[in-house]
């Protein structure tokens, strides 16, 4: 554009030059007059103009040396100003070109560029102006971008995302294609999200903690409390909370344990004990109606003619316990007797001389069949030993027929027949080979007596007197290892013979769990005897015949760290004590591990109890004594969750029962 105005000033330049030339012809001017018209016009660097005064004065003159010189002059200057003009072009054409493309800065320069070679040039003055002018409002643009940024970053490290979006926003408005910015934007919103979401589990957390707070679960309270201040860790109130429930829970467990067994005590009609403790209980927490209502209580029940004469009684029912717990069963019997005819038709007393009476007759029995039993054996042993295997035999048959798959008379049984047939047998090996395997029972006697097996060792002992009979070190191991055999078997018997007593005892005291617990004891000594089993049986029997709600009757299967819930009605406050789950299921699972028993209300969970599932795969009885748990005895529950740890259970029956 700016090249079509110079051809219109050419133009109109030369139409001028025409016309001058025109006018002179008509007025004649002299030379020294288009000379000097022609150097002002040189001057002004109008050299068209001053080329045609120029001209015109060399008509006048030809061969003017002065106009020549001076035409030569303006036509070389005519030849750089279009040189010059089209420098300043394009310098135009670029700076344009630069201004199109924002980049403002090398705009401004080129303009200048062009404005150096003609200064007063209109449009490169005004371009100057509006590229400056757009330049200072960039920086001023730029200058606002980078406030807001900083701003933003700011907020962002402490963890104002909020306020940091508004301002990467902001910044956005300003360049939208920034793609820093964009990053840092979305960054923040990120964080916000994060920062937000955590928040609402925070919130959430804390309720859940006041919630647990106000139902005095203070357990629950503080491991809400805590995952809360797992999100935020600085949290300074949070803290000084968990710290106080810390206080009030330690103080409400010793309470708890303390009310717990001043409770146990008073049930127990340990009246003077249940005082001590309840008044321990207030020491822990002040004028706490529950323990004052029961010194009360406690104290009109002492000041009672009734207790006066009950504390006879009582005095003689705590001596017959201590002596049944340290097995003196007929010392305690003889107590028991005292007891009830101090307090006639005293069930309690009467149950106890019947069971103590029976245990002595079933001891007697025992004993006097125990007797027979090993005079047989010994019999057997002896005759063995003398190598009359067939009289051997019969001994040990009629003793494996007095106590029925008695482990001792089956082994010794079978050994027996079986010694008879490797010594037919034997007669037939050659008898170089005797020694050898006289000297391989010797070794393997020596191995077993070393490992304490001395059943075997006997074997090889008397397997040695076989291939060398008579010998004088097979005789002599045999013996000692008979003596041992027989001291390792009178342990055994004395050990199964406690364990009954005390079984007994817990099942006379309806502590079925208890009972259970060294019945089972008394089984894995493996004596052949068929007492225990029957025993737990008959407790199995007992609290299935007093079921008071039946949870599972059809089977189900509970998979590893799953939990099941069991709900029911209260159970009458006044059986609650005697409450036993009863529980027949089966290890799915080839590994042995721990199940969680809960119990609760809709007021959230009262307890837990933990019981060993071993890793076989029979039917067992599960019986736990849930009415010891003061929460159980104290609250209405209304349901049971069972949780099996790291395996799986198949449950055939579940039952809240009682005692007799």
């Amino acid at each position: 554009m700016q090249r079509i105005f110079f051809i219109i000033s050419l133009t109109f330049s030369l139409l001028i030059v025409t016309n001058l030339e025109t006018k002179a012809q008509e007025q004649t001017p002299s030379y020294q007059s288009l000379i000097s018209q022609g150097d002002k016009e040189y001057n002004n660097q109008e050299y068209i103009k001053a080329k045609s005064y120029y001209q015109e004065a060399l008509r006048i003159k030809k061969d003017d040396i002065n106009a020549k010189n001076k035409l030569n002059k303006t036509l070389q200057k005519i030849r750089e100003q279009s040189e010059k003009e089209e420098i300043f072009y394009q310098y135009i054409d670029e700076a344009d070109d630069h201004l199109n493309n924002g980049e403002y800065e090398k705009a401004l320069s080129t303009y200048k560029n062009a404005k150096s070679l003609f200064p007063k040039d209109e449009y490169t003055n005004k371009q100057i102006t509006i590229v400056t002018q757009i330049i200072t409002n960039e920086k001023d643009k730029l200058a606002s971008f980078n406030e807001i940024i900083n701003t933003a970053d700011n907020f962002m490290s402490q963890g104002k995302y909020t306020e940091a979006v508004l301002q990467y926003k902001a910044a956005l408005d300003l360049y939208p294609n920034h793609a820093a910015t964009s990053e840092k934007h979305n960054n923040a919103k990120m964080k916000k999200e994060e920062h937000d979401s955590n928040n609402a589990r925070f919130e959430q957390l804390k309720r859940e903690g006041q919630e647990f707070t106000l139902r005095k679960n203070y357990t629950e309270a503080i491991a809400k409390y805590e995952t809360a201040l797992d999100i935020f860790p600085n949290d300074s109130e949070l803290k000084e909370l968990i710290n106080t429930l810390k206080s009030q829970k330690e103080i409400s467990d010793r309470y708890n344990s303390k009310i717990n067994e001043a409770d146990n005590l008073y049930l127990e009609k340990s009246y003077e004990k249940a005082k001590t403790a309840y008044n321990e209980a207030l020491t822990i927490i002040p004028d706490d109606s529950y323990s004052m209502d029961m010194i009360n209580r406690i104290d009109e029940t002492l000041n009672s003619s009734e207790y006066l004469s009950l504390k006879t009684y009582l005095g003689l029912i705590e001596e017959a316990k201590v002596l049944e717990n340290n097995n003196e069963i007929d010392a305690a019997l003889t107590k028991y007797k005292a007891a009830l005819k101090s307090n006639p038709g005293d069930e309690f007393s009467t149950q106890k001389i019947d069971f103590l009476t029976n245990t002595i007759n079933n001891r007697n029995k025992e004993i006097e069949t125990k007797a027979q039993y090993n005079a047989l054996v010994k019999n057997g042993d002896n005759s063995f030993n003398k190598e009359d295997f067939h009289t051997a035999l019969d001994y040990y048959s009629q003793a494996y027929n007095l106590i029925p798959n008695d482990p001792v008379a089956k082994e010794k049984k079978e050994n027996t027949q079986k010694r008879i047939s490797e010594i037919e047998a034997q007669i037939a090996l050659e008898k170089q080979k005797w020694e050898e395997y006289y000297q391989t029972s010797m070794s393997n006697a020596e191995v077993f007596m070393n490992e304490k097996n001395y059943t075997n060792a006997i074997k090889e002992y008397k397997k040695a007197l076989i291939y060398k009979e008579n010998d004088t070190a097979a005789l002599q191991g045999l013996n000692n290892a008979t003596q041992l055999n027989d001291a390792k078997l009178a342990a055994v018997s004395a050990e199964y013979n406690q364990y009954i007593t005390n079984g007994d005892i817990q099942f006379e005291s309806k502590n079925y769990d208890k009972a259970i617990e060294f019945y089972t004891k008394a089984e894995t000594l493996d004596t052949g005897y068929t007492y225990p089993s029957e025993m737990i049986n008959r407790i199995s029997t007992i609290l299935q015949e007093n079921r008071l709600e039946q949870l599972v009757d059809n089977t189900i299967q509970i998979l590893s760290n799953q939990t099941k819930r069991f709900t029911f009605n209260p159970i009458d406050i006044t059986t609650r004590k005697n409450n036993y789950i009863l529980i027949k299921a089966k290890n799915l699972s080839e590994n042995a591990y721990t199940m969680f028993i809960s119990y609760g209300s809709s007021k959230g969970s009262s307890g837990s109890l933990i019981i060993r599932i071993p890793n076989n795969q029979d039917v067992n009885d599960y019986i736990i004594r849930i009415g010891a748990q003061y929460k159980w005895f104290s609250e209405d529950n209304t349901w049971i969750e069972l949780t099996p740890e790291n395996g799986n259970i198949e449950i055939e029956l579940m039952e809240i029962t009682k005692g007799n």
